[in-house]
């Protein structure tokens, strides 16, 4: 007999080519690869069953690839294989297991010939096509990431691998990925996806957990889930999870639907949670979880060509604005390394750190609404400084301050907004004042000085920044006497200090100072108050309406003396804190940051031979 009287359809197939996922290179320069996965739905138009006994796949033009065999079967309904027998007008469809997924080079050959060997019949059944990359339908012809990199934390990565996710019972999740989040642990010496000191065995272990998700293009809500309770047994799935995404959406990005599965309970984005709402890029879905088919907390996503849930071949998920390399290639907290920029690929056959972002990878992920650190030493300051500008923040604040003879620095950024700047430390008075004197004349202006000790000599650090403002007067290395003379004279003139920093050298203190032209209301400073001292007068001030807008801490003999501002019209909501440590300092940051406060004061000073610190954060 010659060949079989079959029809084959054979996905993924777009207007009569098969195509494939352009994978990244492990590392920026390496070979790069095409994932090709099949999946075969076969028709017996016989009148007699056939048996399905041999599958090739052969390339042609291009590169050489080896050709391919597979001997495929059905499954019993319990997961035993037999043979694949299509009854006599019957279809059944066989797809790949990850194992048999083909890695093509690229440039890929530019046919596969695929041939369908049937039991009794002398030929095959044969088809030839054309092969192609997936374009997705989507802007860009590829997805950008469902996360961001401004919600990791610092020495996080997104991870995940390509070709192995398991082909489900469909064959549609060929090109899934399960994507979880990863950082360097010091004390383990590897990486790890749950916390420092957790064994991860409760979700809130693994740092994915709560991440928040977003939608990778503009789309419709065909389905999805909120309620289901989440697994709390890590490798287990109790009860049997209905649907097996857990809570979950499923929305329609042009001819193609997107699973978005197993977030948190209770998580998802009400904006969203009804059939046919519209979602636009960049919506908030809602966040990372370990609900359905899950054995811990993670992402799982996968692509089919439909426009309804329960009828579509598998499709190619690529990415674009997307920075991976081979987890191995990095050495943490470096995050310099051979990355490669995604733009329509998938992600290597290896564990990839994926960085989320159209920028570079960075010391610390950008769009913080503030970055702030405390306890630089200054042998590290300069190199400190640079990661975090060249992370996307310019400085807005810098506090100098010894403890036991050594200088440290606090330094509070903001996300770099277009604004021009220049930031100095280290200056001495003449310096600084030719500092003062250029950056001005180049239409600059003053926005922040600090005084502080550096071995035994008093030092400046300042920032100028090229924006319109109200006018400014500025002095600096003042003796008590003649700063009381200024401020007397400059406030009179209706001057509003906003920067009054005091040091102490050999018993000697001076002050350097930053007025401005504007509208505080009353105000008040104090410029030599013991910490009791300070605690009294905030309190006077918080009763007769100021807030506190600047707070600078020195060392006097051996006391510690603040100076600080109140003004009357400021922002209402503000938090002070002082004698905090470093790790209670931490603790305000983050709650209050997460509050909506941001950073406005930052100093530290000795206190019984250690670092403590006294903020301000306000909104």
């Amino acid at each position: 007999m010659a060949s079989p009287n079959i029809n084959i359809i054979t996905e993924p197939e777009e207007s009569g080519r098969i195509v494939y996922l352009a994978l990244a290179p492990k590392t920026n320069g390496a070979a790069r690869e095409g994932q090709l996965s099949l999946k075969l739905i076969i028709t017996n138009n016989e009148t007699t069953s056939v048996k399905v006994t041999m599958v090739n796949l052969t390339f042609q033009g291009g590169p050489a690839v080896e050709d391919m065999s597979y001997s495929p079967m059905l499954s019993d309904g319990q997961g035993n294989p037999v043979d694949f027998d299509i009854s006599a007008g019957a279809t059944e469809m066989w797809f790949f297991q990850p194992a048999d997924s083909v890695l093509l080079p690229q440039p890929a050959p530019h046919r596969v010939r695929v041939e369908v060997t049937c039991q009794g019949f002398t030929d095959p059944w044969a088809a030839t096509y054309d092969l192609a990359p997936h374009v997705s339908p989507v802007t860009g012809g590829s997805f950008p990431f469902p996360a961001r990199a401004s919600d990791l934390l610092i020495g996080e990565y997104w991870t995940g691998r390509g070709a192995d996710h398991g082909s489900a019972g469909d064959g549609s999740q060929l090109f899934a990925y399960d994507m979880g989040v990863v950082a360097w642990d010091t004390t383990k010496k590897t990486w790890t996806d749950v916390f420092p000191g957790k064994k991860g065995d409760k979700n809130d272990h693994f740092r994915i957990y709560g991440k928040p998700l977003y939608a990778m293009a503009d789309g419709i809500v065909r389905r999805f889930l909120n309620t289901m309770n989440e697994n709390t047994t890590m490798g287990e799935q109790t009860p049997t999870p209905i649907p097996v995404e857990g809570n979950h959406f499923w929305i329609q990005h042009g001819d193609e639907v997107v699973v978005y599965a197993h977030f948190k309970k209770g998580s998802l984005n009400p904006a969203l949670m009804s059939i046919g709402a519209t979602v636009k890029a960049g919506d908030f879905l809602g966040l990372s979880g370990n609900s359905g088919n899950s054995s811990k907390p993670h992402l799982h996503i996968h692509s089919i060509e439909a426009t309804q849930l329960w009828a579509g071949p598998l499709r190619p998920l690529p990415f674009r604005d997307t920075w991976v390399v081979e987890r191995t290639a990095l050495t943490s907290p470096d995050p310099s390394g051979p990355w490669f920029l995604c733009e329509g690929h998938g992600f290597a056959k290896t564990e990839m750190s994926i960085w989320p972002a159209a920028t570079a990878p960075a010391w610390y992920p950008p769009g913080w609404a503030e970055l702030t650190r405390h306890g630089i030493p200054a042998s590290s300051y300069q190199t400190e400084f640079d990661r975090v500008v060249t992370s996307g923040y310019r400085p807005v604040w810098i506090d100098g301050y010894e403890v036991g003879g050594d200088t440290f620095f606090n330094v509070i950024f903001r996300a770099i907004d277009g604004v021009q700047w220049v930031a100095r430390h280290g200056l001495t008075a003449s310096r600084y004042q030719e500092e003062f004197n250029h950056w001005v004349g180049q239409g600059y202006r003053l926005k922040h000085i600090e005084s502080y000790l550096q071995g035994g000599f008093v030092r400046y650090a300042a920032i100028f920044i090229k924006k319109s403002g109200p006018g400014f007067h500025a002095y600096h290395g003042k003796d008590p006497a003649e700063h009381k003379q200024l401020f007397d004279n400059l406030t009179e003139q209706g001057w509003v200090p906003v920067n009054i920093s005091g040091v102490s050298l050999i018993g000697v203190r001076t002050y350097t100072a930053l007025y401005e032209m504007l509208d505080a209301g009353t105000f008040r400073t104090k410029n030599f108050m013991t910490l009791s001292e300070y605690q009294t007068e905030f309190d006077a001030n918080v009763q007769a309406g100021r807030k506190l807008v600047y707070l600078n801490a020195y060392r006097h003999g051996s006391s510690t003396r603040l100076t600080a501002i109140w003004h009357q019209k400021a922002p209402v909501s503000f938090v002070a804190n002082h004698g905090m440590t470093g790790p209670q300092l931490q603790s305000a940051f983050d709650s209050n940051l997460a509050s909506g406060f941001l950073t406005r004061a930052l100093t530290g000073y000795e206190a019984s031979g250690a670092a403590r610190f006294a903020a301000l954060w306000s909104k």
